[in-house]
């Protein structure tokens, strides 16, 4: 699969031999490109944690447990996730947990309330019981003291939710290039079966998942529009190349 991935970034002509790629070959690609970019995910999480997880510390507000029951702040709070766009919500007074729909455009990473805490997965929004250990006074000094068991927890809840926020990706993704191929043959006046739009589509993500690494590490600015004009100049290079029968 890492040769595959590495013809569908660095040629243009490997496109025509994997139109005819079978259904269980594109399907594992997909799943493929699933589990790197859920690896480099991960590994850059605990990268950014270990250098920021400090300053988050330094920065956290005096929060009460009781036996694993989150009982004040009384009223909603939102914290930051150092150099991202996520943010950590505890809410002892919720009666009821954010929608799939709001994790993502509210961009929460977690939301804790009473004696649960949620977050997204690949099937929605999964929950999990607080530890009974929790009890007592969270402040900065004594958070420190839980440095180590804070660091999992927050790998554990990336981990899990890197699932869901790169399928959604890998679809969105997957759905635009299928457009962008369908409009280039209709620009192109070559026809092509439905079949070989998906399979372009699906090895399209090859260079789409590296210009999202690009973007995870550094500044992409207009991410979507980006992958809109990275599918179009490699669409139409792929039917610049393409053999006439």
């Amino acid at each position: 699969m890492i040769g595959i991935w590495f013809y569908t970034v660095f040629g243009f002509r490997p496109y025509h031999r994997l139109r005819q790629a079978g259904p269980w070959r594109t399907a594992l690609f997909a799943v493929y490109l699933l589990l790197v970019g859920v690896l480099i995910f991960n590994i850059y999480f605990a990268w950014q944690m270990h250098k920021q997880l400090p300053a988050f510390i330094q920065h956290f507000p005096t929060v009460t447990f009781e036996k694993g029951r989150l009982t004040a702040p009384d009223k909603a709070l939102s914290l930051s996730v150092p150099n991202t766009d996520y943010v950590l919500v505890l809410d002892a007074a919720a009666k009821n947990p954010p929608s799939r729909e709001e994790f993502v455009n509210k961009k929460i990473m977690a939301f804790v309330m009473q004696d649960r805490f949620y977050m997204l997965s690949v099937g929605g929004v999964s929950s999990q019981p607080l530890p009974t250990q929790l009890d007592g006074t969270f402040d900065t000094q004594r958070l420190q003291q839980y440095a180590p068991t804070l660091r999992s927890l927050l790998q554990s809840m990336a981990f899990f939710g890197s699932f869901f926020v790169i399928g959604l990706f890998l679809i969105f993704s997957i759905l635009l290039a299928a457009a962008v191929v369908f409009f280039w043959s209709g620009m192109t006046h070559k026809r092509l079966p439905a079949g070989v739009i998906w399979r372009w589509a699906v090895f399209l993500q090859g260079p789409a998942l590296v210009l999202w690494i690009v973007r995870l590490i550094w500044t992409v600015p207009l991410f979507p529009f980006a992958i809109f004009i990275l599918f179009n100049i490699y669409v139409q290079q792929i039917f610049n190349t393409l053999p006439e029968k």
